[in-house]
């Protein structure tokens, strides 16, 4: 009898170590993204004196001004020019920042806002018309986007409508976390930089989108990337489910192919 009890403590062992060796590499992967994502403290005035003059970080992830949404690249806008129909249409902006103007030609509007878009049209048109009326309705907005991925409802690309796009407005666009899978204290942004850097920021999506800690709704830039990993269990999960679904997988089909051959010889014994 102790000789059972002994055998099944040194198969559960046996059983143990097995999910650590193969959950290694899950814990160790959690380890390097909370490095990653680890952001300094700020150090208290005490410690280190504040300079008068600090410069703020156009690249550091935080909460922004409100910024005017500017015309860019694959934008479509309506121009409408009260009482000149032969002005008024629908224009896609270029990959050249230019949009095609019937009469006139190409004209720069990347980078404009829509209100410094109206008085370019209006300043090229004085040439032709007198005391242009001129209004630009912004119909598709392409040239600003940030990117939802990980444990969301729907991952994907999102249009901005602004400069900046608030990242719970992002997570939301994604149809929240999935439940039970997404590891909401862990949710990263990543800010990818020109030189080929990136910035990443921690955010916990928990006290965000549940707790309502507005302070942690940062602002989003276009291209930034917003990535909410798995928990922990859940990866365990799945690869423990890749492991054992094979066996029963083999299983299914071992019983499959004896069911079949045991229907055959009923069919063929019915007259018997």
């Amino acid at each position: 009898m102790k000789g059972k009890v002994i055998i099944r403590i040194w198969e559960k062992g046996l059983i143990i170590a097995g999910i650590m060796m193969l959950t290694a590499p899950v814990w160790a992967q959690d380890a390097d993204l909370d490095a990653q994502a680890e952001v300094k403290k700020p150090v208290s005035n005490i410690e280190q004196p504040v300079k008068k003059a600090v410069k703020k970080n156009p690249n550091a992830i935080q909460k922004e001004q409100y910024g005017e949404y500017t015309l860019g690249q694959n934008d479509i806008i309506d121009i409408n020019v009260r009482r000149h129909t032969e002005f008024s249409g629908r224009f896609p902006i270029g990959t050249n920042g230019r949009i095609q103007y019937p009469f006139v030609g190409d004209i720069e509007l990347n980078g404009l806002t829509k209100s410094a878009a109206v008085e370019k049209v209006k300043d090229v048109l004085s040439q032709y018309i007198e005391a242009p009326e001129v209004d630009i309705t912004i119909v598709e907005y392409n040239s600003k986007v940030v990117y939802v991925i990980g444990q969301v409802a729907r991952p994907g690309r999102y249009s901005m409508h602004a400069e900046f796009m608030p990242v719970r407005d992002a997570v939301l666009a994604a149809d929240l976390p999935r439940e039970n899978t997404a590891s909401l204290r862990r949710a990263v942004i990543i800010r990818p930089l020109e030189n080929g850097k990136t910035v990443v920021k921690k955010v916990n999506m928990l006290s965000l989108l549940y707790d309502g800690n507005l302070k942690l709704n940062y602002d989003l830039h276009s291209g930034d990337i917003v990535y909410l990993p798995s928990t922990a269990l859940y990866k365990v999960s799945t690869i423990l489910q890749q492991i054992v679904s094979p066996v029963y997988t083999g299983a299914s089909t071992y019983n499959t192919y004896y069911d079949t051959m045991d229907a055959r010889d009923r069919y063929n014994n019915r007259n018997d």
